[in-house]
């Protein structure tokens, strides 16, 4: 009789046994399966590098496929219960698939992570630029009734863009500040 091979019953979810079974180890090299796989039928069969290719009993598997049960049990429990450290090679398909969506959604985060950190950047720049300008401005000029200035644009909640604005409105004599006297003062308390 001819050797059937022995029968994979696959119990790791997923899409389908070739997306869930690690195929590189059918490559050559250290990790290397002992026995091809047959995906002709419905269930999926192993057959021995060792195969004799027939049977003393009818339906069961020679002695060299026998062998492969335990390896292709132990292979079930690794696929399961797959570790971190696990080399890529020996991974499934859905696992690969799986671990490229992790990557592709750190990326995602590290890559806004990194846009929000140049806009705060362009923020702060932005505002030292601004007060270079009004130590600038305050060094440069002579401008009449600073200190009246500052107070007022102060109390109003200015930026320090709005600050530097009303200097320069009052440098070019398009801004000029009320300044109120004691006696001036005086005079509204007795209107009223």
């Amino acid at each position: 009789d001819t050797c059937p091979g022995v029968l994979i019953h696959w119990l790791v979810p997923g899409p389908s046994f070739l997306e869930t079974f690690p195929v590189g180890r059918a490559s050559a090299g250290q990790g290397v399966l002992p026995f091809d796989i047959d995906t002709r039928g419905n269930i999926p069969c192993a057959y021995s590098h060792n195969c004799a290719g027939t049977t003393g009993t009818p339906m069961s598997p020679c002695s060299g496929c026998a062998e492969v049960v335990g390896f292709i049990e132990h292979l079930l429990l690794l696929a399961q219960d797959i570790k971190s450290h696990t080399k890529y090679r020996f991974l499934s398909h859905s696992d690969m698939v799986n671990i490229t969506c992790q990557y592709s959604a750190e990326n995602n985060r590290l890559k806004l992570k990194g846009l929000n950190d140049a806009r705060r950047v362009s923020h702060v720049l932005t505002q030292l630029d601004n007060y270079k300008s009004l130590i600038m401005a305050l060094s440069e000029h002579d401008i009449p009734h600073l200190q009246h200035i500052l107070t007022v644009t102060l109390k109003r909640g200015s930026s320090i863009r709005q600050i530097i604005n009303t200097l320069e409105d009052s440098l070019a004599g398009a801004y000029h500040p009320r300044r109120y006297t004691g006696d001036d003062l005086d005079m509204a308390v007795l209107a009223y």
